[in-house]
């Protein structure tokens, strides 16, 4: 806290900035350096009313396959690519459906996919029992997170991995413009919402929710999955805001609801401090703290924002996004949570 408090000009700031990103990649272990085929295909499509969604496979690492689902316009174009972790529901990437579909009719393609454990992606299921032996993808990622730091690693690295591997198959597609690619997520999905945006500079504008919170609060709080909780993070004198000061000036939407158990009093202060810092970079309007009604998830009133951050920087971003993509943007089926 002392030491971001002494920063008062963007000198300051950025050698802060290279001193987090490199402390936060020695914690992780590095990220792995593997970029070799993605091999990635589609094994159907689901036709809807002015979108479809179509079934991805890939494989992240060579013989680790990530399942994922992919909702784009239904008509032709190129369109900005919103990426869409997954929090910790044992069914996976249906837990984003609402939003994904309402992207594509707002004219962007969403893509939500397994987190490993989850989904399509339990690595203990039992025939015999007809569910995951560990019980569930929170604990496959406890026991999975062990493993890791025996190595001296974070298991976040292999889910920063998935995400970056995911966000390589989303800027490959050719109705995806690479240049306008931005990522949102909630709960453990938000966690590699923010891991994604701090690490990867292609990310143009992020959407993290019900995750941020600072660790005065988050320490004797609720407890995190493995990869929520980086070893050594507040020994290298972290805290959660330094995630968001690293990508500064980078749009991001930080975002907590009024009944969650990662509670917006304590994600205020990550955002206070954060908001400081874009002043000195003299982008304020660059970073937006929301708290939403209801429980831990994002309900009506949270999607909404989430599209509107992501039109007012993505949709808008490039002035050269087409007629016919201007056409379909302003004619397209309107989305079930928008008026």
């Amino acid at each position: 806290e002392a030491a971001i408090a002494a920063i008062r000009d963007r000198v300051g700031a950025d050698q802060r900035k290279a001193i987090v990103r490199t402390k936060l990649l020695a914690i992780l272990g590095g990220l792995p350096d593997y970029a070799g085929p993605l091999r990635a295909r589609v094994t159907g499509t689901i036709p809807a009313a002015g979108y479809a969604i179509e079934q991805v496979i890939f494989e992240s690492l060579p013989g680790l396959f990530v399942t994922g689902n992919l909702y784009r316009p239904a008509a032709p174009g190129r369109y900005p690519g919103v990426l869409m972790p997954i929090g910790h529901t044992q069914e996976g990437k249906p837990e984003a459906q609402w939003l994904a579909a309402n992207l594509a009719l707002q004219g962007f393609v969403a893509f939500a996919y397994d987190p490993i454990g989850q989904g399509e992606r339990e690595q203990t299921y039992l025939p015999q029992l007809g569910r995951s032996f560990s019980g569930g993808g929170g604990n496959e990622h406890i026991e999975l997170g062990a493993r890791s730091l025996l190595l001296g690693q974070s298991v976040a690295r292999y889910f920063i991995h998935d995400a970056r591997r995911a966000l390589d198959y989303l800027a490959s597609r050719r109705d995806v413009d690479a240049a306008r690619l931005g990522v949102t997520g909630c709960s453990g999905g938000g966690c590699i919402a923010t891991y994604l945006a701090a690490l990867d500079p292609r990310i143009k504008a992020a959407a993290p929710a019900c995750f941020i919170n600072t660790f005065r609060k988050l320490f004797p709080g609720p407890t995190a999955d493995s990869e929520m909780s980086l070893p050594q993070f507040l020994a290298s004198g972290l805290d959660q805001a330094d995630y968001f000061e690293v990508t500064a000036p980078l749009p991001w939407l930080l975002m907590a609801t009024e009944e969650d158990y990662f509670t917006p009093e304590a994600a205020r202060p990550v955002y206070e401090e954060a908001r400081r810092w874009y002043e000195v970079y003299g982008a304020a309007e660059r970073i937006r703290f929301f708290v939403g009604k209801g429980p831990h998830g994002t309900g009506l009133d949270s999607r909404e924002q989430i599209y509107s951050w992501m039109i007012r920087w993505l949709a808008r971003l490039s002035q050269f996004a087409g007629i016919f993509g201007y056409f379909w943007f302003k004619t397209a089926p309107k989305c079930n949570d928008c008026s």
